[in-house]
C-alpha cells in the first residue's frame, strides 16, 4: 500500500499531535509500504522529522505561503535541507491508497481536503484538537462539511471534540470515529510515590501556551496569599513562546513558590519528583499529559475541556474545573488541597481506570485502522467492476 501523510501544524516544529501520524508513518515503513510525509517549513526542521527520513521515509517541505519567497530561494532551501520542496500538485503524481491529513485543530487542513475530494484522491482525516473559539462562518463550514464528508475516515482523540464538530458543521459525520494518540511513558509499574519531605509537589505540564494551556490562570491562584504561604512547589515544565511572558508575570505577581523545568525528555521523570498534575487548559484534544500522568499513579486536577472529562473522575481518580477561569479553578485546587493525603490513593484509581481505557498499542490499532480504509475501497472497487 502507498500513504501519504500531510503534517498541517503551524504553531511549532514539533508538538504532541505529530506523535500520531508520524509513528503510524515509521511503522507502515516498517511493515514494507511506501510512505511519504509532507511537513510544514520551518528554518530548522524537527529532529524528529529529520529521523524519519534517516528511516526511508520521503519528506516533502511544504511551501509557506505566507513568506512569499523567490523561486531562487526555494531552490536553496531545497538543496540545503536536501528534501523536496513542493506543494498539493506532487500529490496527483504518485498512486496513492490513502491520503492522511493530520491537523492540529479542526480546519488547518482544509485546503489539503478540498484538493483530494477535488481531484478524487482517497484521505483521511485526524483531528487532535477543537475548541468553541474555532467556530466556522457559514462559508467555511459549509466548505468543512463537505471535505469531511468526502473523508474515507475522520478521526478524533476524543469525543468531545467530534461531538463539537459535529455542531460546528450542522450535520452528524457517520464516518466519524475516536482514536487514541501514543502516549510516552511505561506502561509496566509506574514510579515510586515521591518521597515525603513535608512540600507537595505540583507539575503543570504543556507547552507554555497560555492561550490553550492556561497557565496564566494558574499563576493567578497561586499569587493568594493562602496559596504562597503553604508548604506547596509548583513546576512548570515545558517549553513555548511565551516562556519569559508567563516568568514576568509570575514575579509580577509575587509567585515565589514556582519553578520552570524546561522539557524532560522522559516524562515519568517528572512523576518521580511530583504528586499532582494541574492543567487549567482553555484548549485541549485529549491531554497526553493527563494519560500519562494517570499511568504514573497521579492524581490530576484538570479542566473540563476537550476530552479530560472523559477519562478523568471528578472526586475519584483527579479534580474537574467546570471552565477556565480563575475563580473555578481556585475551587478545585482547594478541594484538591483538603484531600491532599488522598491524592496517592487517587492517583492508584487512576492508574487502574487507564488501564481499562487506554489502549497500549495505540499505533498499531491505527495503522490496522487505516489499512482498513484501504482494503474496504479496494473491495468496493473490486465489486463495482
Amino acid at each position: 500500500m502507498k500513504f501519504a501523510f500531510i503534517s498541517t501544524m503551524t504553531g511549532a516544529p514539533w508538538g504532541g499531535s505529530e506523535e500520531l501520524w508520524s509513528q503510524s508513518a515509521s511503522l507502515l515503513q516498517q511493515e514494507g509500504h511506501q510512505v511519504v510525509a509532507s511537513v510544514v517549513w520551518w528554518p530548522r526542521l524537527s529532529p524528529k522529522v529529520l529521523a524519519l527520513a534517516q528511516r526511508g521515509i520521503e519528506i516533502i517541505v511544504q511551501p509557506n505561503p505566507l513568506l512569499r519567497w523567490p523561486v531562487r530561494l526555494w531552490r536553496n532551501l531545497k538543496q540545503r535541507v536536501g528534501f523536496k520542496v513542493s506543494d498539493f500538485e506532487w500529490l496527483l503524481r504518485r498512486d496513492f491508497d490513502l491520503v492522511v491529513i493530520s491537523q492540529g485543530c479542526n480546519f488547518d487542513g482544509l485546503e489539503w481536503m478540498k484538493f483530494c475530494e477535488g481531484m478524487s484522491l482517497p484521505f483521511a482525516v485526524i483531528i487532535q484538537s477543537n475548541s468553541e473559539v474555532y467556530w466556522p462562518n457559514d462559508q467555511r463550514g459549509a466548505e468543512m462539511a463537505l471535505g469531511y464528508r468526502a473523508a474515507r475516515k475522520v478521526f478524533c482523540v476524543s469525543r468531545h471534540n467530534l461531538e463539537l464538530l459535529n455542531c460546528q458543521i450542522g450535520e452528524s459525520l457517520s464516518n466519524a470515529e475516536v482514536v487514541w494518540n501514543p502516549f510516552n511513558v511505561p506502561t509496566d509499574r509506574p514510579p515510586a510515590w515521591p518521597k515525603e519531605n513535608g512540600v507537595w509537589k505540583m507539575a503543570c505540564v504543556g507547552r507554555l501556551e497560555p492561550v490553550a494551556k492556561g497557565q496564566d490562570l494558574l499563576l493567578q491562584v497561586l499569587s493568594q496569599t493562602k496559596w504562597r504561604e503553604r508548604p506547596l512547589e509548583v513546576n512548570f515544565y515545558g517549553a513555548g513562546t511565551c516562556e519569559q511572558n508567563l516568568k514576568k508575570l509570575a514575579a509580577r505577581l509575587q509567585v515565589s513558590n514556582l519553578h520552570f523545568r524546561g522539557h524532560v525528555a522522559e516524562v515519568q521523570n517528572i512523576w518521580k519528583e511530583n504528586h499532582l498534575l494541574v492543567m487549567p487548559s482553555r484548549i485541549e484534544g485529549l491531554p497526553l499529559a493527563l494519560v500519562e500522568a494517570m499511568w504514573c499513579a497521579r492524581p490530576a486536577v484538570v479542566t473540563d475541556v476537550g476530552g479530560s472529562a472523559e477519562i478523568c473522575m471528578d472526586g475519584e481518580t483527579g479534580f474537574l474545573v467546570a471552565a477556565p477561569a480563575v475563580g473555578l479553578l481556585e475551587q478545585a485546587l482547594e478541594a484538591a488541597w483538603d484531600r491532599r493525603h488522598s491524592w496517592e490513593s487517587m492517583g492508584k484509581a487512576a492508574r487502574d481506570r487507564v488501564e481499562k481505557l487506554v489502549p497500549r498499542n495505540a499505533i498499531g490499532d491505527f495503522c490496522n485502522q487505516l489499512k482498513g480504509c484501504v482494503e474496504k475501497q479496494k473491495a468496493v472497487t473490486r465489486k463495482s467492476n
